[in-house]
C-alpha cells in the first residue's frame, strides 16, 4: 500500500483523531477554529511553490483542517449541547411528559425497549415546549397489534433519569454503549403511554417490509431454532434466538453470520453481480446501469432487513466498492474503504465507537490484505479442495484483522472458527438466495413450497453442523483479558511484521519483537500480581448477596441461595477475568466452612486478612462479648438498627448490598451519618472492595 495513493486514508485518520479529541475537549468552537485555520492556511499554501524541504506544510494544514472538523462534528452531534434538549426541562425526582417519534422497537423480556426521538416536553406548569434529544423508554408489552412501531408518535409519562453507570468493576458499560448512539437518558413508562398518530416514512416503510418478511419466514420455518437462525441471518432479527443457539454460534466463531452486516451485504452484491453478468451487453452505458442496479439492490436489501445501523454502514461501504469496481481504474481499495468510512463518520461521528463499525472495517481490511497472501501459501489442484482453502483463507484473514479488538470486547477466542466458516459462509449465500426467492414466490403453490423445504433443510443441517462443532473438545478459549494498551500493542506488533515483510527491513521486525517482549513482560507482571492478590469484593446483584474472596489465582465465592449463575456471571465474571482468577470454592452466606481462603460460621467470616459479618437476621447478634470486623454486610434486609449492631460488633463500616430495598438502605444511611460511620449501598455506590485494610467503592465515596 503506497501512502501517496491513499489520500482518503490520510484524511480519515485525521478526522478520527479529531473525533477522539472530542472526548477530551468540550469546546466545539475549538474544532471549528482549528478547521478554519487549517483551511485558510492550506488555501494560502496553494498560491506559492514550496521548497522541497517544506513540502510537508500543506499536509500538516490538511491534517489540522480535518482533525478540527472531526472534533467539531463529534461535539455538535451530541444533542445535549442544544438549548432545546429535554434534559434542560427535567426536575429531579419529578415525572415528565414526553412526546416523540418512535425510532426503534426491540423486545426486552416482559417489556418493549423503545428508542424515542423527543419533539416536545411538558414543563412544570403543564405547557408543552419544543424539545430534542433521544431517550430509551421501557414500556409494558401490550398485545402485538397495540405495540408501537417505527414511525409512530407517542406520548409517555414517567421519571426520566440519566442512564446508570455499571455498578460492578469491569462490567459491560451499557451507559457508554448508549452514549455512542446519542442516548443518555431512560424512562420506565410501563403503561403510561398512548399512541398519538402514525407518520409513515422511510424507516417505518422498512420496518413494515421486515415485519411482513418475518411473518412469511415464520410460516415456512415452523421449528423454533430454524426460524430463529433464518430470521437472524437474513433479516437481522435476533429476538427469536434461544440462549442455546446463540451460545453455539458464538462459541464456534459463527456469530457474525447471525448479525446482518458486511458479509450479507457483500453476498447480495456478489449475487447481483453474477445475475447481471449473465446479460450479454458490452456497451459503455450498461456498465453505468449495472452499477446503479447493484447499488439499488444493496439499499433495497438494507430496507428489507429493517435499515439497521450495521446494514446501513455496510451498504455505504459496499456502494463505494461497487463504484470503485465499475471505474476499473487504478483505484486503490484502501482509498475506497477510507472514503466510505469518512462519509459515515461525517454523518455520525459516534460510529467510531461502535463495535460493529470497528469490526466491519478491520475484517474487510484483513481480508483485502491477508487473504491473497494466505491463499498463495498452499496451492491445491483439486477444485473442491481449492475452494475450501479459499474459504479458510478468508476466515483466517478476517480473524487476523479483528483478533486484538475481538479479544478486548468479547474475552474469548473460538479455535474452530475455520471449521464453522466452511459451513456457514457458503451456506449464508444459499440461505440468503433461497430466502429472497421465498419472499418473491411464496404465493406460487408448488414453487413456493419447494423453495421453503430447501431453505428449511439447509438451515437445519447448518444448525446441526454448528452444534457438532460446539461439542468438539477444547474449542473455546474463555476468560482472555487485554486492555486498550494490549490492543494497540498487538496491532503495533502486526503492523511491524507487515512493514518488515513489505520493505525487507529488519528494523520493523525488530520493533515487532520489542513490542512482543513488552506485551509478554506485561502479561508476566499481571500474572505475578494475581498470584499475590488478597482482597474481598462485595458485588451489586439485585435482590442477592455476592462476595468474592480473591486469594492468588483462586476465588472463594460467597452467595445467597437461589442466585442464578447467569446473573452472577454478568456481575462478576469480567472482573474475575481481569484479575486472572477462577472460582475454586463455592460457599453460602450462612454456611459454616473452613477452607484455605475463608473460615466462617453463622455469617462471621475470616477472609484472608479481612474479617466480615454477613448479617441477615438479628439472631446472629445473640451472645456475649464483642467481635471486631472490618465491615458488616447487611443482607436480605435484616430488621436491625446500626446502633444495635454496634453493641455486639466493633466496626466502622457498613455495606448494604443489592438484596436490600432502597428505603431501608436510606434509613441506615441516615443513621450511619449520625453515628459518624462509613456506609455503602451497592445499588448506589457500586461494588465495594476491601484490600490492604482499605475499603473503596466502585463509583463514589461512602455517605458522610
Amino acid at each position: 500500500m503506497n501512502w501517496r495513493e491513499t489520500p482518503m486514508l490520510r484524511l480519515l485518520l485525521s478526522t478520527m483523531v479529531g473525533i477522539g479529541l472530542a472526548r477530551i475537549s468540550p469546546y466545539w468552537e475549538l474544532g471549528l477554529g482549528l478547521a478554519l485555520f487549517g483551511i485558510i492556511a492550506l488555501g494560502l499554501t496553494l498560491y506559492r511553490k514550496w521548497a522541497f524541504r517544506l513540502r510537508w506544510i500543506p499536509g500538516v494544514m490538511t491534517t489540522m483542517a480535518f482533525a478540527g472538523l472531526g472534533l467539531a462534528l463529534a461535539l455538535l452531534h451530541d444533542t445535549r449541547s442544544y438549548a432545546h434538549h429535554f434534559q434542560n426541562q427535567l426536575r429531579e425526582d419529578h415525572p415528565a411528559t414526553l412526546v416523540g417519534a418512535v425510532i426503534d422497537v426491540v423486545p426486552a423480556g416482559q417489556r418493549l425497549k423503545v428508542t424515542l426521538r423527543a419533539t416536545a416536553i411538558s414543563d412544570t406548569t403543564g405547557h408543552s415546549l419544543p424539545a430534542t434529544g433521544q431517550v430509551l423508554a421501557y414500556l409494558d408489552r401490550p398485545l402485538p397489534d397495540a405495540s408501537p412501531i417505527t414511525g409512530d408518535r407517542i406520548m409517555l409519562h414517567g421519571k426520566v433519569r440519566p442512564v446508570s453507570p455499571p455498578l460492578n468493576p469491569d462490567q459491560f458499560d451499557y451507559r457508554k454503549y448508549l452514549a455512542a448512539r446519542d442516548i443518555h437518558h431512560q424512562v420506565f413508562a410501563d403503561t403510561n403511554w398512548i399512541r398519538l398518530e402514525h407518520r409513515p416514512g422511510l424507516l417505518s416503510y422498512a420496518a413494515h417490509l421486515r415485519t411482513r418478511a418475518l411473518k412469511i419466514l415464520e410460516r415456512y420455518l415452523p421449528t423454533p431454532n430454524e426460524y430463529a437462525v433464518g430470521a437472524a441471518l437474513t433479516m437481522g432479527y435476533k429476538s427469536a434466538l434461544t440462549e442455546e443457539v446463540e451460545n453455539a454460534y458464538a462459541n464456534t466463531g459463527a456469530m457474525h453470520v447471525l448479525a446482518v452486516s458486511g458479509l450479507h451485504v457483500g453476498l447480495v452484491q456478489l449475487i447481483l453481480m453474477w445475475l447481471l453478468g449473465l446479460i450479454p451487453l458490452r456497451q459503455p452505458w450498461w456498465k453505468i446501469v449495472k452499477t446503479g442496479l447493484i447499488i439499488a439492490g444493496i439499499w433495497a436489501f438494507a430496507l428489507l432487513t429493517g435499515a439497521a445501523p450495521s446494514v446501513l454502514r455496510a451498504s455505504t461501504m459496499f456502494s463505494f466498492l461497487a463504484v470503485g469496481l465499475a471505474l476499473q481504474r487504478t483505484t486503490n481499495v484502501y482509498n475506497t474503504l477510507s472514503a466510505s468510512a469518512l462519509v459515515l463518520l461525517a454523518i455520525n461521528p459516534n460510529l467510531l465507537y461502535h463495535v460493529g463499525f470497528q469490526l466491519s472495517y478491520l475484517a474487510v481490511l484483513g481480508i483485502v490484505y491477508f487473504q491473497p497472501r494466505i491463499y498463495s501459501l498452499w496451492h491445491i489442484e483439486h477444485r473442491i479442495g481449492d475452494y475450501l482453502w479459499q474459504l479458510s483463507a478468508v476466515s483466517l484473514a478476517a480473524q487476523l484483522g479483528t483478533l486484538p479488538i475481538s479479544l478486548y470486547y468479547f474475552h474469548q477466542f473460538p479455535l474452530y472458527f475455520v471449521l464453522s466458516g466452511l459451513i456457514v459462509v457458503p451456506a449464508a449465500g444459499l440461505i440468503l438466495s433461497l430466502t429472497l426467492l421465498l419472499l418473491a414466490f411464496h404465493s406460487v403453490p408448488v414453487l413456493g413450497a419447494l423453495i421453503a423445504k430447501a431453505l428449511y433443510g439447509l438451515i437445519y443441517w447448518v444448525n446441526a453442523g454448528i452444534f457438532i462443532i460446539q461439542q468438539l473438545p477444547g474449542g473455546l478459549l474463555e476468560g482472555i483479558w487485554i486492555g486498550l494498551a494490549g490492543v494497540w500493542g498487538l496491532y503495533a506488533l502486526l503492523t511491524g511484521l507487515i512493514l518488515g515483510h513489505r520493505t525487507r527491513q529488519f528494523r520493523w521486525v525488530l520493533g515487532s519483537l520489542l513490542t512482543g517482549a513488552l506485551l509478554a513482560g506485561s502479561y508476566a507482571w499481571q500474572k505475578w500480581v494475581s498470584w499475590h492478590q488478597q482482597s474481598v469484593v462485595v458485588y451489586q446483584v439485585y435482590k442477592h448477596t455476592a462476595v468474592d474472596v480473591f486469594h492468588g489465582n483462586g476465588i472463594a465465592q460467597i452467595t445467597s441461595p437461589g442466585l442464578e449463575q447467569d446473573r452472577l456471571a454478568f456481575a462478576c465474571e469480567a472482573h474475575r477475568w481481569r484479575r486472572r482468577a477462577r472460582v475454586d470454592t463455592l460457599l453460602h452466606s450462612r454456611q459454616s466452612a473452613k477452607v484455605d481462603a475463608a473460615a466462617g460460621q453463622k455469617g462471621y467470616w475470616q477472609l484472608g486478612e479481612a474479617r466480615l459479618l454477613v448479617l441477615e437476621e438479628p439472631e446472629q447478634l445473640a451472645g456475649e462479648g464483642s467481635f471486631r470486623v472490618d465491615a458488616v454486610v447487611l443482607s436480605q434486609s435484616p430488621k436491625v438498627r446500626l446502633g444495635e449492631v454496634l453493641e455486639r460488633i466493633n466496626t466502622s463500616c457498613f455495606i448494604a448490598d443489592g438484596s436490600n430495598p432502597p428505603w431501608r438502605a436510606a434509613d441506615w444511611s441516615e443513621e450511619a451519618k449520625a453515628l459518624g460511620l462509613a456506609f455503602y449501598y451497592t445499588a448506589q455506590t457500586g461494588a465495594v472492595t476491601l484490600e490492604n485494610s482499605i475499603i473503596e467503592s466502585w463509583i463514589k465515596t461512602p455517605a458522610e
